[in-house]
């Protein structure tokens, strides 16, 4: 009895390694793969939310097969894992080229809006809401989320992102002026008012109805009553306070609700945004 079980634990070991031989044998190598062996390695791992492989083999795809509806899909796919996997950068370069490519696209409006939160990732902290402040990051990177909900809701004003785009438009325009305001505290604070006081200047006419011009007056008023210029300093603080008190734009605060919506958004889905890779890059989006 003994050796008819030790013959049919041999007999179960041998019929498993036939079946993974066999399964090895019709995996192809990935030099022999198609275009299409690409995109279902690159949908399996987006599916299962692997964002690295998906990257891996969303690249191969393009770098092999840069045309076609697998390329197409491809650049979406690899978009959203290169923003999942935090390199907005490489986000937003591969949307550049999706929207340059397909500028009529039915999900251009998707894109857009996923190119403006790939750039705000980039200026943007788990620990702004406590301690740091966005407004202190690199003023191009600001200005160019900016441009890019700027382009949302110019372009796509009647679509389902614009409303957020224009939200956070304010929000941008408000963090840009800031930074502005900054630069002159630092001038101010080593004592070089002159250049503290053009410097709130030009805050003063690029964003007008920014709340950091109420910031910025105060500081040129006390700029100029260090410098002794007291009739300066008065009119700065009896008239031209009043008249930017009236004008600020302040932006709305930001409730749970409204961020959650601004990240369901972003999400990407490939039952809503594709029709098995058979995409309408004619179709009208007006």
């Amino acid at each position: 009895m003994k050796l008819l079980r030790l013959l049919g634990l041999l007999l179960v070991f041998a019929a498993a390694g036939g079946c993974s031989t066999l399964s090895n044998l019709t995996e192809k190598p990935e030099s022999q793969w198609t275009v299409a062996d690409y995109y279902a390695h690159m949908k399996e791992a987006f599916d299962n939310e692997q964002w690295e492989q998906t990257i891996k083999y969303g690249e191969k795809l393009l770098a092999y097969y840069p045309y076609g509806k697998e390329a197409e899909q491809a650049y979406l796919d690899l978009a959203y894992a290169y923003y999942k996997w935090d390199e907005p950068q490489s986000a937003i370069r591969t949307l550049n080229d999706f929207i340059r490519l397909y500028p009529r696209h039915r999900v251009l409006p998707w894109a857009y809006y996923l190119r403006a939160r790939a750039a705000e990732a980039m200026v943007s902290s788990f620990f702004d809401r406590w301690i740091t402040d966005p407004a202190r990051r690199s003023a191009e990177t600001l200005r160019q989320a900016f441009n890019y909900y700027k382009a949302v809701a110019e372009k796509f004003p009647n679509s389902e992102y614009a409303r957020v785009a224009r939200r956070k438009m304010v929000i941008f325009y408000n963090r840009i002026a800031r930074h502005d305001y900054y630069v002159a505290e630092f001038y101010f604070e080593r004592r070089a008012d002159l250049a503290a006081i053009e410097r709130v200047k030009a805050l003063i006419h690029r964003y007008p109805h920014a709340v950091a011009v109420l910031d910025g007056l105060k500081l040129m008023e006390a700029a100029y009553r260090r410098l002794g210029m007291t009739p300066q300093a008065d009119h700065v603080r009896d008239v031209l306070v009043a008249t930017y008190e009236k004008q600020v734009q302040r932006p709305e605060r930001e409730t749970r609700r409204m961020q959650e919506r601004t990240r369901q958004l972003e999400r990407y889905d490939h039952g809503t945004h594709s029709r098995s890779l058979r995409w309408s890059d004619t179709e009208a989006l007006y």
